[in-house]
């Protein structure tokens, strides 16, 4: 049996939360480097069982995709919390602190919480660590029975899990969902999911469960092919979104984006609802606004009583960080923690549709109407992880911008510099008006970007990973850099 931690786990007994994350640091972790383990659902049963399984004493909504599954996962326990409900949100990655991945609808538990759950955990997986004859747990394995135990411990009615990978056999899918929900396929992890959408989304499918209701995104047709086999075998109700929705319209407004959502009289979920919905979303990119659908759908069906204004007012606080988040509104400076292509031209989209507009500026993290947009081209800082293909990102930026700085994702996250040299220099080799910067120093291109931005005025683009999103906020908070630009 494999071992998969990398070196010894600390003795040291759990004094403060730094003490655990010491030691989850010492297991395998995924997110961090591939590794040769092979997947299974045994490692997390097995320590899921020596507490008596924590995760069947709360309701739960399991949600799997490529994209948006965060941000679905934000505003379905944002519904469950304005409906009256104790409700975890268990996500990833973090941007800025570990204890993001684990909240009380995105607010952190008080340090006493976390500690107590933290120690439990330690005291009962230590006996077990280093056996050859029982199986070895990895670092999100241990991150994610963190989560059971602590939401438990905590008297949660409701938590709302999003995958980490995959779906099938990620350790989440132990749990025994009341609603599933699939957001939209692309090409990613496909050393481990495959190199094809259907054998990609087959994974994803791996989380539905008999008769457990499925709310789905729009799909690729070989994805949809696949949910809609693995639906039907497992006789679990399966509602598409194209076919309950009539028209959703949206646009960006003084407090970020609006959204109207109108549902099909016709459609059994588009009838349980008495109106449309209307909503400002804190989350600016246009996908979120069939995301608000999607959530408000699967919300609706399982409690059909609730009234559309309280899921209106849930929608109007769902958040999470690194989802275009502003860190600077003059200039405007942008993160994004996208890393799909599809989700990285969301991005740009919204950041240059701003930028070009004559009535449309920013204001304290939210738009407001404005005499005219800078006309300083703004810069671009770009990494992604070692597995991604940036020939599809870099033609997104052709163009736009006037700076272009290449770097790696961070310390935490493999990349491939060269890779991402070779794609941007092919598109941009012959834009004389262009600057590029490439290095593996991500801390020296931060600051260098930040600082130039500010200096000149000139709007800045951070995107491509969520590991580069948060390297970004730490240098922009740490070297104080939020003192240097003006929030007005």
């Amino acid at each position: 049996m494999n071992t998969i931690y990398t070196a010894a786990p600390s003795q040291t007994l759990i004094e403060n939360i730094n003490d655990f994350y010491r030691w989850l640091d010492g297991f395998i972790n995924f997110e961090k480097r591939p590794h040769n383990k092979a997947f299974s659902l045994e490692v997390i049963g097995y320590y899921a069982a020596l507490f008596s399984n924590p995760q069947t004493a709360y309701k739960c909504v399991h949600i799997a995709g490529s994209k948006g599954k965060g941000s679905v996962a934000a505003m379905l326990s944002a519904l469950l919390t304005e409906a009256g409900y104790k409700t975890g949100l268990y996500t990833s990655p973090h941007v800025n602190d570990f204890r993001e991945r684990i909240t009380e609808n995105g607010r952190f538990f008080n340090d006493a919480a976390y500690l107590e759950a933290f120690r439990a955990v330690r005291e009962s997986v230590m006996p077990h660590i280093g056996k050859e004859t029982e199986p070895q747990p990895s670092w999100f394995e241990l991150v994610t029975l963190t989560a059971f135990v602590l939401f438990r411990q905590e008297r949660l009615d409701w938590a709302v899990f999003e995958t980490g990978m995959g779906g099938r056999l990620d350790a989440t899918n132990i749990v025994q969902p009341e609603i599933t929900v699939l957001t939209p396929i692309e090409f990613e992890h496909c050393e481990y999911l495959g190199h094809t959408i259907p054998l990609i989304a087959a994974e994803k499918a791996g989380i539905i469960k008999t008769g457990v209701p499925v709310f789905c995104s729009r799909q690729q047709p070989s994805a949809l092919e696949v949910f809609k086999e693995r639906t039907a075998a497992l006789k679990a109700p399966f509602f598409y979104i194209p076919d309950f929705i009539e028209a959703i319209e949206h646009r960006l407004t003084p407090q970020g984006r609006e959204v109207t959502i109108h549902f099909s009289a016709a459609h059994p979920i588009g009838a349980l609802f008495k109106r449309p919905l209307h909503a400002i979303l804190p989350l600016f990119t246009p996908v979120q606004a069939e995301n608000a659908a999607l959530a408000a759908a699967a919300f609706k069906y399982r409690f059909p009583d609730m009234p559309e204004d309280l899921i209106e007012s849930g929608l109007s606080k769902a958040w999470l960080p690194a989802r275009f988040q502003l860190l600077s509104t003059k200039p405007l400076i942008v993160i994004d923690g996208a890393h799909t292509h599809n989700s990285i031209q969301a991005c740009a989209d919204t950041f240059f549709s701003i930028l070009s507009s004559d009535s449309l500026s920013v204001h304290s993290g939210t738009l407001f109407v404005s005499d005219a947009s800078t006309n300083a081209k703004p810069i671009l800082v770009f990494a992604c992880a070692a597995d991604k293909d940036p020939d599809g990102f870099a033609p997104l930026f052709l163009g736009k911008i006037s700076h272009l700085y290449l770097t790696v994702p961070g310390s935490f996250k493999k990349g491939n510099l060269e890779k991402n040299v070779g794609a941007f220099t092919q598109v941009f080799g012959n834009e004389n008006n262009v600057v590029m910067e490439a290095s593996e120093d991500f801390n020296a291109v931060l600051k260098k970007a930040f600082t130039q931005s500010i200096a000149e005025n000139r709007p800045l683009l951070i995107t491509g990973s969520f590991y580069l999103a948060a390297e970004a906020q730490r240098v922009y908070s740490a070297e104080g850099f939020q003192d240097r630009g003006t929030q007005d």
